[in-house]
Order: C-alpha cells, then sequence, then structure tokens
C-alpha cells in the first residue's frame, strides 16, 4: 500500500521591505546608470551602432538618449571635416608661400582645461606661423587663435545637456593678397613698379586731358591748317582745297580703346606663324600661356624650346615664359603662376598690364622701334 503524498502549498515569498530612505538610494543608482550610459555614449563613433541601438530599444528616455548622441557624433564629425579642410588649405597656403618666400616655420601649442566636477572643458589652440624670405630682408608672422568650451549640464530627471561653443581669431602683420597689392621682395621689383605705376598715372592724366577738351578743338585746328594750304597754294577755291585734305583717325591724342587695339595688333602680327597661337583679345587668348611664350620666343629664340611646349600643361608655359621675360629682357613678374594657374579667364587689365611693360623694356634694348627712337 503506498504512503499517500500530501501536497503542501507554500506561501508566495513576500520580499523584505526597505527600511524609510532606501527607494531614494535606488532611484540615486538609476540616475547614475542613465549617466553612465550617456557618457557610454558619448564615445561611440560609429553611426551605425546607434542607430541599430535605436531600432533595439523601446524606452522612450533611451530613444531620446541615442538621438541626442547621434546629434552629437554629426556636430563632431562635421567640426572634424571642417578642422581638416582648414589644415589642408594652409598647408597648400603654407606651400605655395614656402615656395616664393623661402623659409618658414610653424609651431602649434594647444592648451586644455577641466572643471573640478568634469561637467566643463576648454581647449585654446594658438598657431603662429613665421615665413621668411630667402635673403632674410622680409619677415610674415600670422597667429590664429582657437577656443571651445564645452559645458554639461545635469537636469533634476537625470537628463544630461551638452552646450558647445567655438571662436577663432586670427592677425598677421604682412597682406598677401593680388599680385599688384602685395609687397615686392627686392627693391629692383620695388623700383620698377613704382616707375610703371608713375608711367601709368601719367598716361591717365593725358587721356583724360584729351577727353576734358572741347569737341570744337579738332575742328578748329581742321580748319586753320586749310586756312593755311589756302595761303600757301594761293587758290582761291576753297572747295578744292577741301578736297586734298582728309580726316584721319589718328589726328590729336589717341584714346584708350585706340592704344589697346594697337598694341592686340602687335602682340598678332609678332605671333604669327606659331602653332597653338591666335590671339583675339587680352583674356582667353593667353590663358594656357602660349601666347606668352610665343611672343617672349619672337624676340629671344635662344631662350627655351617652343616646339617643347604643349598648350595642357599652362603652370610650365607660364613660368618658362615669366622667367624668360625677366632674364632676358628685364621685365618684371607682375602676373603671379598661380594665380594664372588658378582662373581659366585671366583678368584682360592685369595681362594688358603686362604686355605694356614687356613692351616698353623691349624699347629700352632696342628692340622695338617706335617714332619717338
Amino acid at each position: 500500500m503506498e504512503p499517500e503524498v500530501v501536497e503542501q502549498h507554500q506561501a508566495p515569498r513576500r520580499e523584505p521591505e526597505l527600511p524609510n530612505g532606501m527607494e531614494k538610494v535606488q532611484v540615486r543608482e538609476v540616475e547614475r546608470r542613465s549617466k553612465l550610459d550617456v557618457e557610454e555614449l558619448s564615445k561611440i563613433e560609429d553611426e551605425d551602432v546607434l542607430d541599430k541601438m535605436l531600432d533595439q530599444t523601446t524606452d522612450f528616455e533611451e530613444r531620446r538618449l541615442i538621438r541626442n548622441a547621434m546629434r552629437e557624433l554629426r556636430q563632431r564629425k562635421r567640426d572634424q571635416r571642417e578642422k581638416e579642410r582648414d589644415q589642408r588649405l594652409q598647408e597648400a597656403r603654407s606651400q605655395s608661400v614656402a615656395g616664393r618666400a623661402g623659409h618658414a616655420t610653424e609651431t602649434t601649442t594647444r592648451q586644455s582645461t577641466q572643471s573640478a566636477d568634469g561637467s566643463a572643458r576648454s581647449t585654446i589652440t594658438k598657431t603662429e606661423r613665421l615665413v621668411q624670405s630667402s635673403d632674410g630682408t622680409k619677415t610674415s608672422r600670422t597667429t590664429t587663435m582657437e577656443s571651445s568650451y564645452v559645458k554639461r549640464s545635469d537636469s533634476k530627471n537625470g537628463n544630461s545637456t551638452f552646450v558647445q561653443t567655438k571662436s577663432s581669431y586670427s592677425s598677421s602683420s604682412k597682406k598677401t593678397g593680388s599680385v599688384f597689392d602685395r609687397e615686392d621682395e627686392t627693391a629692383s621689383r620695388q623700383s620698377s613698379l613704382a616707375a610703371l605705376e608713375r608711367r601709368q598715372a601719367e598716361k591717365k592724366k593725358e587721356l583724360m586731358k584729351a577727353q576734358s577738351l572741347p569737341k570744337t578743338s579738332a575742328s578748329q585746328a581742321r580748319k586753320a591748317m586749310m586756312e593755311k594750304l589756302q595761303k600757301e597754294s594761293g587758290s582761291s577755291n576753297p572747295a578744292a582745297s577741301q578736297t586734298t585734305v582728309q580726316r584721319s583717325s589718328s589726328f590729336g591724342v589717341p584714346n584708350a580703346n585706340s592704344i589697346k587695339q594697337m598694341l592686340l595688333d602687335w602682340c598678332r602680327a609678332k605671333t604669327r606663324g606659331y602653332e597653338h597661337v591666335d590671339i583675339q583679345n587680352f583674356s582667353s587668348s593667353w590663358s594656357d600661356g602660349m601666347a606668352f611664350c610665343a611672343l617672349v620666343h619672337n624676340f629671344f629664340p635662344d631662350a627655351f624650346d617652343y616646339s617643347k611646349l604643349t598648350p595642357q600643361n599652362r603652370r610650365q608655359n607660364f613660368e618658362v615664359a615669366f622667367s624668360s621675360a625677366e632674364k632676358h629682357a628685364d621685365c618684371p613678374q607682375l602676373l603671379d603662376v598661380e594665380d594664372m594657374v588658378r582662373m581659366r579667364e585671366p583678368d584682360w587689365k592685369c595681362v594688358y598690364t603686362y604686355i605694356q611693360e614687356f613692351y616698353r623694356c623691349l624699347v629700352q634694348m632696342g628692340l622695338v622701334k617706335t617714332k619717338k627712337s
């Protein structure tokens, strides 16, 4: 006979009651865990990981924290991209300046301070750049200051808010700009540019004076000339004398357009027969540098081999033309190679000014004959 099994019903186990004040301790622990989660989320650098975490959780508070972390991560990435872009631009500028100016040194110092509770961090970055010319006569100093301030504030419900502030300041002791307003590196170039400015100012005064003359001055001069011819020939018929006098387009002072056109015709005549050269204006016709090379090669054929030049290698064309003109004709390099390469169609005023200076140097050397000479 099997013994009967008596089932004993166990009373449900009751959790021991917490003493007074323990619930507040647990709430603080939950808040600490939420703050720890915020710190862990801020350390994640992969947006895909945060995106997967956002898909897996359904808690409203956790989703809000993950979204905040994603926004902060995107902001950090944007700041990093901007910083890298500024650094690349600064390196490109330093390389171009170092190639022209000589020796360049750059010093960067960073100072970071954090508050005692770790809620705020301040970072100051100072960059000093010193550029010195090859002969040691010119020095340029540029100082850049960047400050960043990040503060985290915790609200009563355990939420964390980050506030970030950035500011930058830059100062320079020397202005580097266009080829016409930056300081020249040698005293000879300063004198040549000063002479060029004086000549241009004199030409401008002459043109302004010619334009300010009354329109009747030309007709009066023509009438006086006709009367003089009549007196010399003794003719009593003014109509007959009028047929011998013809109006000339070059009568009086030539205007700026006629001078520009004459210089353009002169360039076209001196470069006729050169391959890849078709001068129609002072802008796009000079964009690949072949026109400069052809014009210089016409007067100095032994300076370089024109047949080895191609329109595709624009930088080499500008360097060959400007350096050869400066070496053989003592023509200052008023145009910068970097500026010409960067612009697809150069400014016609810059090209026109350079060709004028090259023409003047040729006249001084006796390679170009003028009416005065």
